[in-house]
């Protein structure tokens, strides 16, 4: 028997309330692509801050909370490690858009005075992951 595809998905996608505002962005479509797949639901934000919680930009290429000021670049980067070593093989990548960390090209950047630089940055999950997957289909969905 074939093994199944291994396809990893931004858990808000599926459904899951994971999301800044506890919220989720359900993409029905890609649910019902993923049938018959091995399915791995991520969500690096709520690891480490739960959810609801505090939002986040990318500010001069780093993570920081907007309400605490604080710098999750490093949390975030060291979940997606994690996530990596717990699944090595990964045939297909799904990614929330304009999230500073799942955003695969459609991440807003700003600059230390809290300038709009461009919408289209990679989250910083994203970039690692996209390094080390380099076979893996990876796309973003809205």
């Amino acid at each position: 028997m074939p093994r199944k595809r291994r396809v990893a998905v931004s858990a808000c996608l599926l459904g899951r309330k994971c999301r800044y505002d506890g919220g989720d962005r359900l993409d029905r479509e890609l649910v019902s692509q993923l049938e018959g797949c091995e399915v791995i639901p991520f969500c690096p934000e709520e690891a480490i801050l739960g959810a609801p919680r505090e939002t986040i930009d990318l500010v001069d290429g780093r993570a920081i909370g907007n309400r605490s000021g604080r710098d999750y670049s490093r949390a975030i980067e060291e979940e997606a490690h994690r996530f990596i070593r717990e699944n090595p093989e990964i045939d297909e990548i799904y990614l929330k858009s304009k999230s500073p960390s799942c955003g695969l090209a459609s991440a807003r950047l700003y600059d230390g005075d809290k300038r709009l630089l461009s919408q289209e940055g990679t989250g910083l999950f994203a970039k690692v992951l996209k390094k080390w997957y380099k076979s893996a289909k990876i796309e973003e969905r809205r």
